[in-house]
């Protein structure tokens, strides 16, 4: 799976420390590629959970794919997706996927001291 946005949204109702909101592209289930992900005070086994949907899925998921990515920290997605009205899932991840490398790319820092 390809992490493309997560971001810890505590406190929340849910949880005072730990809500964290995942989104993955997963390329080994095809179908369903997208990955939403809820991380609830320490993982799966307590609460939260994850589903993996296909782009025809988004509008029947009860999750919300517009807010879940938002609070993923790439809301960016929702856009791209609602952009491409009509474009094949398979077209919509590779989008997604380069766009996410574009972004890698830009973020890449650089610590220590150098030359001395």
């Amino acid at each position: 799976m390809i992490e493309i946005g997560s971001r810890n949204n505590a406190p929340t109702p849910q949880h005072k420390t730990q809500d964290i909101y995942l989104f993955h592209i997963d390329l080994s289930r095809p179908d369903t590629p997208f990955c939403f992900e809820q991380s609830i005070g320490g993982g799966h086994c307590e609460q939260g959970g994850a589903a993996w949907l296909a782009v025809s899925e988004l509008e029947a998921w009860p999750g919300e794919w517009r807010l879940h990515v938002q609070k993923s920290g790439c809301g960016w997605v929702a856009e791209l997706v609602e952009g491409h009205p009509g474009v094949d899932q398979a077209t919509l991840v590779s989008m997604i996927l380069e766009r996410h490398a574009e972004g890698a790319k830009r973020n890449i820092q650089v610590a220590g001291r150098y030359g001395v």
